[in-house]
């Protein structure tokens, strides 16, 4: 072996690679045949940014796959990390079902509990409407003139009984001053329940029976509510003014809205007192409790 010869071998058995870039070289093939079971992607020099530049060393072309398994790893392990979506169990879904059903029952018992089903008219000279519910529960109270306003401010009746409301009418002082023994009180039920307006009838007898004067329960329909309201008129005071009128044509609606409902029946009863010097019965129900004179159509307790 000639000098050259020994010289060239000595210098290339002293080449080596620096421990940094053996130990990233190593890792490297390690994270590969952990990934990919040793078959890794060859990368160029520029995708992989790992290898060491000209200067430092060549490096075995399965560490150029290191990057894009470790981004491989870093995916899969937030896939593992993140939480799982949440599912709700049976028996919550059944309770929340069960609620839900609870409410709707309460929106639909609260409806028709707000829904009129019967209208009950009161008249002496204070005139006022009481709006009944299915459940016979008063849910609203109308004056239909001065002094009906000032019985409906002194007498709390909305959101009680049919019973205990007109119970509580016929005993607060504030009626007993417009009532006395010649006194007639006019009671018209407009439902179209049987039922309910036999019910109402009987509740307003019952209440009115310790009253003075004299008293009259009547049925009437939808339509003659309708037509007595657009003449701001209860149903009893409105059917008497257009009997009145008919007989007599001088007197108008505004005449009989200032009378009570003695004073219109007498003016009637004068009217066919020309004719006929019996006056006629008091209509459906009518009770004299007192010295007053009922009159009308009707049929003692029988009711239309």
């Amino acid at each position: 072996m000639t000098d050259i010869e020994q010289r060239l071998r000595e210098a290339y058995d002293g080449q080596h690679l620096p421990p940094s870039v053996r130990n990233r070289a190593l890792a490297a093939i390690e994270e590969v045949r952990a990934c990919q079971g040793g078959a890794g992607e060859t990368l160029t020099r520029e995708r992989s940014g790992l290898l060491p530049s000209a200067e430092e060393a060549i490096v075995p072309s399965e560490a150029l796959a290191f990057s894009d398994c470790s981004e491989a790893r870093r995916a899969a392990a937030k896939r593992n990390s993140a939480p799982a979506p949440w599912r709700p169990r049976p028996r919550f879904v059944a309770a929340l079902a069960a609620c839900l059903l609870l409410v709707l029952a309460a929106f639909g018992v609260y409806g028709v509990y707000q829904t009129p089903s019967a209208y009950v008219d009161i008249d002496v000279n204070p005139a006022i409407e009481l709006t009944v519910n299915p459940f016979g529960i008063v849910i609203g109270a109308d004056a239909l003139n001065e002094d009906g306003r000032s019985v409906i401010d002194a007498v709390s009746v909305v959101h009680r009984s049919y019973r205990e409301a007109i119970d509580a009418l016929t005993r607060s002082e504030i009626l007993a001053r417009y009532v006395s023994d010649d006194s007639l009180i006019d009671i018209n039920v407009i439902t179209e329940n049987g039922h309910q307006a036999n019910a109402l009838i009987e509740d307003s007898d019952a209440a009115l029976a310790s009253m003075p004067g004299v008293h009259a329960c009547h049925r009437a329909d939808a339509e003659m509510r309708e037509e007595a309201s657009a003449a701001g008129l209860c149903v009893g005071r409105y059917k008497a003014a257009c009997e009145l009128m008919e007989l007599d044509p001088s007197y108008t609606l505004e005449d009989c809205a200032g009378m009570s409902m003695r004073q219109l029946r007498d003016h009637i009863d004068a009217c066919h007192g020309e004719n006929d010097d019996q006056g006629e019965e008091i209509p459906d129900s009518s009770h004299n409790n007192g010295q007053g004179k009922g009159h009308g159509d009707g049929h003692g307790r029988h009711h239309s």
